[in-house]
């Protein structure tokens, strides 16, 4: 099913949309969020083009998110939802033990700075 909308990444059409960016970037992070730490059900295929945006219907002025590409998806159960939240966590708090510990309950042992790194 064919649905409107132009790539996320597309600045000039935000723009021209009359889109703020700053509400594109707190909608994507939002419904990312939701996806893993409340669902557990993650779109998995998030490259630009499968990342749509477009004006919401009924608030003017506000981007509403398409996702396209339901191929492939995945299901995150509770341990690795939990695991994940505390590494974010640390990495926030730049707490190198509590990155390593969140890390070794991820299955990264040794690599855990690298995953750290390609995270942030």
């Amino acid at each position: 099913e064919f649905e409107e909308g132009f790539k996320a990444t597309d600045v000039e059409s935000i723009e021209k949309a009359g889109i703020c960016r700053r509400d594109v970037a707190k909608l994507i992070s939002s419904v990312f969020n939701s996806q893993i730490f409340l669902h557990g059900f993650v779109h998995c295929d998030p490259h630009e083009a499968n990342v749509l945006l477009r004006e919401h219907p009924q608030k003017k002025g506000k981007p509403q998110i398409v996702l396209v590409d339901h191929g492939l998806y995945k299901t995150l159960d509770e341990n690795f939802q939990e695991a994940y939240a505390r590494l974010w966590k640390a990495i926030v708090m730049a707490d190198i033990p509590g990155i390593e510990s969140a890390c070794k309950s991820l299955g990264v042992q040794r690599m855990y700075p690298l995953l750290a790194a390609m995270l942030t």
